[in-house]
């Protein structure tokens, strides 16, 4: 019975684990991708939650993303909130689907998935077979699961222990407990669905079991954020609050009206139908009693978690390496490192600028310590993407990463640029070069459009919007560029500019079409 009983649920875990993997896979960074691009409506945010928490089946791997995204500054502590919400509901489709009780029909899907994932070749249609193949191992464990423990059934002693979890305490500290080893809430319910099945476990029992698993799946997000920022750890301690006031609000509706009567007068008399159902009422009602309340659990957690984050070393990666080894999720932190990156760039093409008018041996200081930075930066992120393509990763996962490569190097390149704006500025200083009047007015025009530049990457607007304004302005800055050398050309003949001066124009007009150059790169890139 024993080996049965875990030989059914290494194959169950087994099961959801591919199952999982095989839809983020057909995914892709889709999922990751909706999520980021999250609005502040709050109902849009549960919505999102919800699906994104279904496709993926594992609320975990929601939550610990919405942790990465607040620690990276790309998501705030109340959208990720109403996130965590919605991937409350979301996460109990799986009960939903044990409960079909298509255990007999198991080997065939298994076998179908098998078939799919081996011999077609397209890759779409191996991760789909991945995840057909990881739901038939799903319902045979299940299946392993209640036949070995079917002999419980006539066991005193062992019905005698489960009656125990009658008791509120004792059977929401086991759900607890139990879910925060698995730290799968969703495996947790399916292995009390397979008791249940026998007749071993009463809905009583089951009740303070399920809000037990709902404290324990918020173990994944708390280890997620230990090592993060103050955001990050006032997200996952929101999820333990809400999570908690879900199992308070239940037990003080159930001391008025019979919550597991009501379960089995709405569900079908198949104990695991009830359970599912159960699971999801009780995440569905949750949702809708707390959603008024939301940002007070948020100013909660601020209040619990207060202050600020100690200021790390500048010459230090600040968001990567400290939320998940699951490749995909850690896109989010590394793109927020780039992004670091790219206005540590953008404040040394300002200053190089400012010292072009106003020349101050602080500022040509601090682009030379940014200069630096941006070196560290460039050698530590390479490092970082290799690690990660060294990993499994699906054919989009590793484009992303290759992308991120070539946008780190570019930034990089620009990096070199604006130092090199700087040296020019400096040289111009020291020789006490003239230029005209009518070249300042060129420059202005052709630095503050690689400044808008600038800006637009950096922006929230939509891809497609980002791509068409840079190719824009890149287009002008050539054409202005052009124009400029011809005239500048023409002030020279005329003896309005001394030879030297021009050439270091001219090298001005170069660097910041090179600028221009690579930010239009780096939006392609970061779109493809």
């Amino acid at each position: 019975m024993i080996v049965g009983l875990l030989g059914g649920l290494a194959l169950f875990l087994f099961g959801m684990d591919l199952m999982s993997k095989g839809l983020e896979l057909t995914a892709g960074d889709k999922l990751q991708m909706i999520l980021e691009k999250l609005t502040n409506n709050k109902i849009m945010g549960i919505i999102l939650g919800t699906v994104v928490t279904a496709l993926v089946q594992s609320s975990s791997a929601v939550t610990v993303t919405l942790v990465g995204f607040v620690n990276s500054g790309i998501m705030s502590l109340n959208q990720a909130i109403s996130v965590i919400m919605g991937a409350n509901i979301g996460t109990t489709v799986t009960g939903q689907i044990v409960a079909l009780n298509i255990t007999e029909y198991a080997p065939l899907i298994a076998f179908a998935g098998f078939v799919m994932f081996t011999f077609i070749p397209k890759v779409k249609i191996k991760y789909i077979g991945q995840t057909v193949m990881g739901l038939g191992f799903l319902f045979m464990g299940l299946n392993f699961m209640s036949e070995s423990m079917a002999p419980l059934r006539d066991n005193q002693e062992f019905i005698s222990i489960l009656t125990r979890f009658e008791n509120p305490g004792l059977g929401i500290f086991a759900g607890t407990i139990l879910t925060g080893i698995i730290q799968s809430s969703s495996a947790s319910v399916g292995i009390l669905q397979s008791i249940a099945n026998q007749g071993i476990i009463s809905l009583s029992s089951s009740m303070y079991i399920i809000f037990g698993f709902n404290i324990g799946t918020c173990v994944t997000s708390v280890l997620s954020s230990i090592n993060g920022t103050k955001s990050a750890k006032r997200t996952a301690l929101s999820h333990v609050l809400f999570n908690i006031g879900g199992t308070i609000i239940f037990l003080v509706l159930n001391l008025f009206v019979d919550i597991p009567t009501i379960i089995k007068a709405i569900s079908p008399s198949l104990p695991a139908a009830q359970i599912a159902n159960l699971h999801t009422i009780f995440n569905i009602v949750t949702t809708i009693l707390l959603f008024p309340v939301s940002d007070y659990i948020g100013k909660i957690a601020i209040k619990l978690i207060p202050g600020e984050d100690k200021e790390r070393d500048e010459l230090s990666l600040q968001y990567i390496g400290i939320i998940s080894k699951d490749p995909s999720l850690r896109f989010s932190n590394l793109k927020a490192e780039i992004i670091r990156m790219l206005k540590v760039s953008m404040e040394n093409y300002i200053l190089a600028n400012k010292i072009f008018f106003s020349y101050s041996q602080k500022d040509y200081d601090k682009i030379m310590h940014n200069e630096e930075l941006i070196n560290y930066l460039n050698k530590e992120l390479t490092k970082y993407i290799i690690s990660m393509l060294d990993e499994a990763l699906n054919d989009s996962a590793a484009n992303k990463l290759s992308n991120y490569m070539n946008i780190t190097r570019r930034i990089e390149r620009i990096g070199d640029h604006s130092k090199a704006l700087a040296e020019n500025a400096k040289y111009s200083h020291e020789k006490n070069l003239f230029y005209s009047q009518s070249s300042k007015d060129e420059y202005v025009q052709v630095r503050d459009n690689a400044r808008e530049m600038f800006e637009i990457v950096l922006s929230d607007i939509s891809g497609e919007e980002k791509e068409n304004q840079t190719r824009k302005i890149a287009k002008e800055i050539d054409e202005l560029t052009d124009k400029y050398r011809i005239l500048h050309i023409e002030r020279m003949k005329n003896h309005l500019c001394d030879p030297e001066s021009g050439l270091i124009f001219e090298k001005f007009l170069t660097e910041i079409q090179r600028i221009s150059e690579y930010l239009l790169k780096i939006t392609l890139l970061f779109n493809e």
